[in-house]
């Protein structure tokens, strides 16, 4: 007897000690694991000795975690740091009202130099957070959200821009975004594609989120007069404003998945099947009657349209409980990939055992 409640006690323990994210989906071929708990854990960005660093939005930190998992705090007190990049030995860090840089950074911890402005922003909070990236043109692209649910505002807000390194040479890549948390270029047709977020109060199934291709520099994408491909804004769609020219989404998704980061697989590391395809984390809704969104999703671009979107790793909650929500993606030079998980606080790793190209 003493021996069955033994094996029990140790049953309840097990049972106890396992983790949410153990029960995650993967594709055949695939293979998850935590690789670290980041607080609030949002863009990531792999420095040139190996480290990780992660914007941590809603605790105002930039994290930085080393091969072995160990997590560090750079710099603190920062209003909304989502945005993280190396590049050229800099480090850019996106808060909500500035682009800033640590130039030549040595990544030496205990003697963090002084963040050097770039370049001012808004400093309205309400989609405020800036994810950030260098594009193929060698610029860096900065993304301003609407400050409000719906709103028709001035430039720079609702657009995303780029800009030369040191903050000059700004322009306008795309109008009429509500609030892009994720966009990346296609390796096979080099276009810039992002993810937006549609507007809130029209119910629990409209207006859709999206996903757009910029084909040309200046593009209007709807916000706030259209969202999705044919949603007119009750306040301001009744008329369009004379000769705007709205370029429609190539992909709709459930409104209030939130739809966030976007990347695309490396043609080097995957086989033909994967060339043109791509993930989104689907945040999940917080304000719809029954949660949607919740998983990363895969899609793939061909002929110009997105084909074959579907659920790529799911379990990110149980019913209607919420375990996970996933934000943001870094693919590895070995073909795998992070991605941060905002709610839990983690950097899950992907690994690929698929046959190679």
């Amino acid at each position: 007897m003493k021996w069955m409640c033994a094996l029990l006690v140790f049953s309840i323990a097990n049972l106890e000690a396992a983790e949410w994210f153990e029960k995650l989906k993967v594709p055949q071929g695939f293979a998850l694991k935590r690789f670290a708990k980041v607080p609030d854990a949002r863009q990531m960005t792999l420095s040139p000795k190996g480290n990780l660093y992660v914007g941590s939005m809603d605790k105002g930190s930039v994290h930085v975690v080393d091969k072995t998992g160990k997590v560090s705090v750079l710099k603190d007190g920062m209003t909304m740091p989502q945005g993280v990049l190396w590049h050229n030995n800099d480090l850019y860090i996106a808060e909500v009202s500035k682009v800033s840089k640590i130039a030549n950074f040595n990544e030496d911890l205990s003697k963090v130099p002084e963040l050097v402005k770039v370049k001012d922003f808004p400093s309205d909070r309400h989609h405020g957070w800036k994810t950030i990236a260098v594009g193929p043109d060698g610029k860096l692209y900065v993304p301003v959200g609407a400050p409000c649910n719906i709103c028709d505002k001035q430039l720079p807000y609702a657009a995303l821009h780029r800009m030369n390194l040191d903050g000059s040479q700004f322009e306008t890549v795309a109008s009429g975004v509500r609030n892009t948390v994720g966009f990346a270029w296609n390796p096979l047709d080099k276009k810039l594609y992002f993810t937006d977020n549609g507007r809130d109060m029209l119910g629990d199934d409209i207006p859709p989120e999206e996903i757009n291709v910029v084909n040309k520099v200046g593009e209007h994408f709807g916000y706030p007069y259209l969202h999705g491909s044919s949603v007119k804004d009750p306040l301001y769609g009744a008329k369009l404003p004379e000769g705007l020219q709205i370029t429609k989404p190539i992909q709709e998704m459930q409104a209030h998945s939130a739809a966030l980061g976007i990347a695309f697989f490396p043609t080097d590391k995957y086989p033909k099947e994967y060339h043109g395809c791509f993930l989104v984390a689907e945040h999940g809704s917080w304000n719809r009657s029954k949660k949607a969104g919740y998983q990363i999703t895969k899609g793939c671009i061909k002929d110009g349209k997105v084909v074959g979107y579907a659920p790529f790793i799911t379990g990110f909650k149980d019913g209607e409980k919420t375990l996970g929500r996933p934000v943001h993606f870094l693919f590895l030079q070995d073909g795998s990939f992070y991605f941060s998980d905002d709610h839990d606080n983690n950097i899950f790793h992907v690994s690929f055992s698929g046959t190679k190209k």
